[in-house]
């Protein structure tokens, strides 16, 4: 899928021609420091890649998860699907015996908390093993994340988003954070031109609720009615469909785990410490957990009026979608670092903006590497919430001083 008017590009305006970047016509870099961090980057993704395929034993790596960690949960609730038990998954101890049952001396336990209509999309491929249905979904996402990004970023700062640390840590771990990115991504920038089809791809992010929970929100406060009404019915028909296709008792299941979702994080062999929300960071700085959570809440309302205000007062595609993927970690009390890739829009936002000022700079590089700082560099303190944060005051503060126009995105295949 690739974003774009299919009336042609807008010639550009005295607005985007003053911030949209030079297009000089190649995805490589366009000067010394953008080099070094292209090969940095290469070489470390390949060494880490190598040493974890290297290190594995019968599909099951060294610290005895599978191989490509969290797809093998995807791949499983796939299966189960595909056999006629997609009610299975919801059952943590069913579930995780399945998971280690298929890769024998794993100690992986994650329990599925997802909607059936996301093992809906996840059971084809269960039918291919389980490599080559690790490299298809990879191919798939990172195919349809480019093709956002080739509207986000002149074309000689595009490798810094598609080969941004949270790219990668979701492309190592199989993890849907690129799925999210896109779905996301290809709505916001086709909401004008195709309001169907991008009412359809915002409702898909239906498949992780906590992602999704602002976004008919600022349809709402855009007057967006029609990509609303797609999104909604698109949701409707999917979730009919996943109920007859896979039986009813998957959304028992689903709706039961979203009532008590303690659960989850009690049935998981993951910290909650990994959860980048200011709920965590304040824990982590020694508030009580009443306190956490009424300051994770207004920084949640916080975020959320941050957001509305900038849809309903800004037509710009980049603003949107920056300010959304920004609001969105800052709202949700459960996510994790490669969710963070949502944080890419805004910082291709500063990478386009003719002088971004220090603090814009400094966030935008917290942003691209806090993904990979946060999976495999142990800290007291959970400090994601706050690169959430600073994203979001960068955007709010573009979005205040842009010019009232509808669009900056770099005009495709021209000089900006």
């Amino acid at each position: 899928m690739t974003p774009s008017d299919p009336e042609g590009d807008p010639p550009p305006t005295s607005a985007t021609a003053s911030t949209a970047p030079a297009d000089r016509g190649s995805i490589l870099p366009d000067s010394p420091l953008g080099w070094a961090l292209l090969l940095i980057s290469l070489t470390i993704y390949s060494a880490f890649a190598g040493a974890v395929v290297a290190g594995a034993r019968r599909g099951v790596g060294p610290g005895g998860a599978p191989l490509f960690y969290d797809f093998a949960v995807f791949y499983q609730a796939g299966a189960l699907a595909l056999k006629g038990h997609a009610a299975a998954a919801y059952d943590d101890t069913r579930f995780i015996a399945a998971v280690q049952a298929a890769f024998p001396g794993s100690s992986l336990r994650l329990p599925w908390s997802y909607p059936p209509t996301f093992q809906l999309v996840l059971a084809p491929l269960a039918l291919l093993p389980y490599g080559v249905a690790y490299l298809v979904w990879n191919t798939g996402l990172l195919t349809a994340f480019g093709a956002v990004c080739a509207r986000l970023a002149a074309t000689s700062r595009r490798w810094c988003l598609v080969l941004a640390p949270g790219v990668a840590v979701n492309a190592l771990f199989g993890q849907n954070g690129v799925l999210s990115a896109a779905l996301m991504g290809a709505g916001v920038l086709w909401l004008k031109t195709r309001p169907i089809l991008a009412g359809v791809l915002l409702g898909g992010l239906a498949y992780k609720p906590q992602i999704a929970v602002l976004t008919p929100l600022v349809l709402v406060a855009a007057r967006a009615w029609k990509p609303l009404a797609a999104a909604v019915a698109s949701q409707i028909i999917f979730s009919v469909l996943a109920g007859i296709l896979l039986g009813w008792g998957g959304w028992a299941g689903f709706l039961a785990k979203m009532v008590h979702p303690a659960g989850v994080a009690a049935a998981s062999s993951s910290s909650a410490h990994a959860i980048p929300s200011l709920q965590v960071l304040a824990a982590d700085l020694g508030a009580p957990p009443p306190a956490s959570m009424i300051l994770h809440a207004l920084g949640a309302a916080g975020a959320v009026a941050a957001a509305l205000v900038v849809w309903r007062r800004r037509e710009d595609a980049a603003l949107r979608l920056a300010v959304l993927g920004s609001a969105t970690l800052l709202i949700s009390p459960y996510l994790r670092a490669y969710d963070m890739i949502l944080l890419l829009p805004a910082v291709a936002l500063v990478l386009d903006r003719a002088s971004p000022h220090l603090f814009a700079r400094a966030a935008a590089a917290a942003a691209w590497l806090a993904p990979a700082l946060l999976m495999f560099v142990p800290t007291k303190i959970q400090y994601g919430a706050l690169v959430s944060l600073a994203m979001l005051v960068t955007t709010c503060v573009a979005a205040w001083s842009a010019p009232t126009g509808s669009v900056t995105l770099p005009p495709r295949g021209r000089s900006a």
